[in-house]
């Protein structure tokens, strides 16, 4: 018997005895995993993978924020960053204030009075009322503080409503007297003469004024713009049933 080539295989399909050398001359692909295949890979001209990312060449990322004292109790605490936010706040309202004090603005009159804090404050003058008051009969007098505020901002103590532009007060709580319905007190819509440093007016008692002491008003602005200047804020006040 004739001796197989080694480089020879048998090809079931044909019956034929196939060189693999010859699948190489014609310029086949060799087939997975054979021999000539591994060795073929050297004399290729495709380039090796490479690595997407070159992890030990590449730089460390900057981070976004600077570590400070801010960020550490942001990162350190459940609630830093509120905490950070709160003491900003705080920070902006103490240099507010502290200029404002720097300029005297808090103590001037004027400034005092178009924010509205004209009329807050501790009772500056001395303060007594007299007389009595009943259903039907109104025969009262007193004198104390005079500040002014704005009746519009609701239904007053009376059951009535009125605007800055009427010639209303709010009498004391010590002289409107203590009711289940404030409506009931005899005082509401009694007219009274309040006395001031630059003249005298009229106005009805529609309101009630916790803050006030005893003989004290609290003024519509149409009523302390005719005794008073608005830029005092606090002014001594006489009053007595018209």
């Amino acid at each position: 018997m004739t001796e197989l080539d080694p480089n020879f295989e048998h090809n079931p399909r044909t019956s034929r005895m196939t060189s693999r050398s010859s699948y190489l001359g014609r310029g086949e692909t060799p087939l997975p995993g054979s021999t000539a295949a591994v060795n073929d890979s050297s004399s290729s001209s495709i380039p090796h993978t490479q690595a997407y990312h070159n992890l030990e060449n590449e730089k460390e990322l900057p981070t976004l924020l600077p570590s400070t004292i801010w960020t550490r109790i942001a990162d350190r605490y459940r609630f830093g960053k509120w905490l950070v936010v709160g003491a900003g706040l705080f920070g902006i309202f103490a240099v507010m204030f502290i200029v404002l004090g720097t300029l005297d603005v808090l103590r001037n009159r004027k400034y005092r009075s178009e924010l509205g804090l004209g009329s807050v404050g501790k009772t500056k003058y001395d303060g007594d009322s007299w007389g009595t008051a009943a259903e039907g009969h109104f025969d009262m007098g007193g004198k104390g503080d005079g500040t002014y505020y704005d009746p519009g901002v609701g239904i007053l103590s009376c059951g009535t409503s009125y605007t800055a532009q009427d010639m209303v007060l709010a009498l004391n709580y010590i002289d409107y007297g203590d009711y289940a319905n404030p409506n009931e007190s005899p005082v509401c819509g009694a007219c009274i003469k309040v006395t001031g440093p630059l003249g005298s007016a009229k106005a009805t008692i529609q309101d009630k004024c916790p803050g006030c002491g005893q003989g004290s008003l609290d003024l519509s602005p149409a009523v302390f713009d005719k005794v008073g200047d608005f830029t005092d804020g606090r002014i001594p006040v006489s009053w007595e049933a018209c």
